[in-house]
């Protein structure tokens, strides 16, 4: 396990949260895997899981109330349930750099992407569960809203990141695409990893990373996002 130091480093770089119980953080982190492969003594972060995904539940509830205020139960419930299934929260987790953290047993490190997608969304609800017990609810809300950088309409879907930058670039700029710049890193183990970037007329507009190319390129396309969104 990563020194706590480092963890609060690091979390509050990809997700601008800092612990103040730095405990809560190394559970959130710390996949049930670990601790059975004699990784770590736990405890594991299966308990803070089953919260953060109804802390989940409600923040992403309380999100969609107040943006479509004249949306119905049956839209609403479509566009949460849109919002946090597993292959979502894998991408959003991806995003931040959070499965680069979470702390796994030999027999994982090796296992098919799907596997890791579910670390990733496990870990990312626990994180959510550690910040509600650590900050309250007005931090969790805050950092739901910041991860939760797209959100679909109302009878639509939820877009995959690289089509929502494409669209949002055409229609600033014309006929222009974003370009993608990927390469692999093994790291000298069978577990690779992508690092892409994303650019745009020779402008940098984001990094992500993944398991597989698609996924980096995704990555990178939703911290794209996410700076547009905060451009004036």
């Amino acid at each position: 396990m990563m020194e706590n130091i480092s963890l609060v480093r690091l979390v509050q770089e990809r997700i601008g949260y800092t612990f103040k119980n730095e405990a809560l953080l190394a559970e959130a982190l710390t996949h049930p895997s670990a601790v059975k492969e004699g990784r770590s003594r736990g405890p594991d972060n299966q308990r803070l899981e089953y919260l953060g995904d109804a802390v989940l539940q409600l923040a992403v509830s309380h999100m969609l109330v107040i943006r479509f205020p004249e949306s119905g139960e049956g839209d609403l419930s479509f566009l949460r349930a849109e919002m946090v299934r597993r292959e979502n929260l894998a991408e959003v987790a991806a995003a931040s750099g959070i499965p680069e953290l979470v702390l796994m047993g030999p027999s994982l490190e090796s296992a098919p992407t799907v596997a890791h997608d579910t670390v990733a969304a496990d870990a990312l609800e626990a994180l959510l569960g550690a910040v509600y017990l650590d900050g309250g609810w007005d931090n969790t809300v805050q950092l739901v809203e910041e991860l939760f950088t797209r959100i679909p309409e109302p009878g639509g879907m939820l877009k995959g990141a690289k089509s929502s930058l494409q669209e949002i670039i055409q229609g600033r700029f014309g006929g222009e695409v974003p370009e993608y710049e990927v390469a692999e890193d093994t790291n000298g183990c069978s577990d690779s990893r992508f690092t892409a970037r994303v650019f745009h007329r020779g402008r940098f507009l984001g990094e992500g990373i993944g398991r597989s190319k698609k996924r980096a390129e995704e990555a990178a396309a939703m911290k794209a996002l996410a700076g547009f969104e905060e451009e004036p």
